[in-house]
């Protein structure tokens, strides 16, 4: 079952625009400051903040609740 979820779960990101997926990344599991991440990737601090928010609203839209309740509510 762990496989299925994990394999699920990147099939979800990789659907992302990949400026998303990089702020996702990021932001998400590198724990990345909005600043720092507006620099690596060349865009405004507010772009990473839309962006984010996006990328998470997609995961829960389509993510089951039971794999976001494993994530930690995502």
């Amino acid at each position: 079952i762990r496989a299925e979820r994990r394999s699920q779960l990147l099939a979800t990101i990789e659907q992302l625009e990949p400026i998303d997926r990089e702020v996702l990344l990021l932001r998400g599991v590198e724990q990345r400051s909005q600043a720092v991440t507006a620099e690596l990737l060349g865009i405004q601090g507010d772009a990473v903040a839309m962006r984010f928010s996006r990328a998470l609203r997609r995961l829960r839209d389509q993510l089951p609740a039971s794999l976001l309740d494993e994530l930690g509510g995502a």
